[in-house]
């Protein structure tokens, strides 16, 4: 949906987000330590209500950030 501003459950262009504008609550961010959380851009189908999210680009460029990720979480095996 991001990328192609097509939701791929429905098929449906009528996508929306919170991309850019200030964020707040519980779902703005994944806490990757005490101290540290990713900042999320969500991509929504009004049509039929799937959801997307993203981590902004600014915080995925940034490698302090990227290291406490990788320190803190477990790396998901791709050939399992």
């Amino acid at each position: 949906m991001k990328n192609s501003n097509k939701c791929p459950k429905c098929g449906s262009t009528e996508i929306y987000t919170d991309e850019g504008l200030t964020k707040s609550g519980s779902r703005a961010g994944i806490g990757i330590s005490n101290w540290t959380r990713l900042i999320i851009d969500i991509y929504l189908c009004s049509n039929c209500g799937f959801m997307e999210e993203y981590i902004e680009k600014e915080d995925l460029q940034d490698s302090k950030k990227m290291e406490k990720l990788k320190e803190n979480w477990k790396k998901k095996n791709s050939g399992l």
